[in-house]
């Protein structure tokens, strides 16, 4: 059975179950292999440890070798952390030496200290001169409001100065001069042209 995308279930589990069998068949080889392999580092120390007891001479070449290649390494890992602790050990002389060069005297810093003083009461008178020239910002926004005032009322004269102007002499009063004016250049010229 074949569903609509190709997917047939019984040839997966048809897969599946094959590559199962063949892990275990692989999992008894594998145990065998480990099996044979250990019978025969088995065998071989079985033999080692025969021979070293049926022999009963002691093994001192190979006892004074196995001392000096010790004590060889035990010599070079000694000499190493000897050669590294020495090293460090010049290094901070140095910076102990540099540090002694660039050490403040106690003279010096109770200078430094009484300039540091003298720096900071400057500081302070010049922070108070600051303050006490300072305009308080109440103050402030009530010479803002008197501008802004006086800027409202000095507008208001001069609509008010419009106003009169345009209510005095206004644009009908200027079309009625001119055509005053015109009717009376007309009648002149009448006039003239009898």
């Amino acid at each position: 059975m074949t569903t609509s995308n190709g997917f047939d279930p019984m040839a997966q589990y048809a897969r599946l179950s094959e590559r199962v069998e063949n892990q275990g068949k692989d999992i008894v080889d594998l145990r065998s292999n480990m099996n044979t392999g250990f019978q025969t580092i088995n065998s071989a120390i079985s033999q080692l440890s025969n021979e070293l007891r049926n022999n009963s001479k002691t093994q001192w070449p190979v006892i004074w070798s196995a001392a000096g290649v010790c004590s060889a390494m035990l010599i070079a890992a000694g000499t190493f952390v000897y050669g590294t602790l020495s090293n460090r050990q010049d290094r901070m002389d140095v910076g102990l030496a540099e540090f002694t060069k660039a050490a403040i005297t106690r003279q010096e810093m109770e200078w430094r200290q009484a300039r540091a003083a003298e720096d900071r009461a400057r500081m302070d008178s010049s922070i108070k001169e600051v303050r006490d020239a300072q305009v308080p910002r109440e103050e402030l926004d009530r010479v803002w409001q008197s501008y802004d005032q006086r800027f409202s009322d000095q507008q208001r004269q001069v609509d008010d100065i419009k106003q009169a102007q345009g209510s005095v002499y206004g644009a009908r009063d200027v079309l009625l001069d001119l055509r005053d004016r015109i009717d009376r250049i007309e009648q002149q010229r009448l006039s003239r042209a009898e």
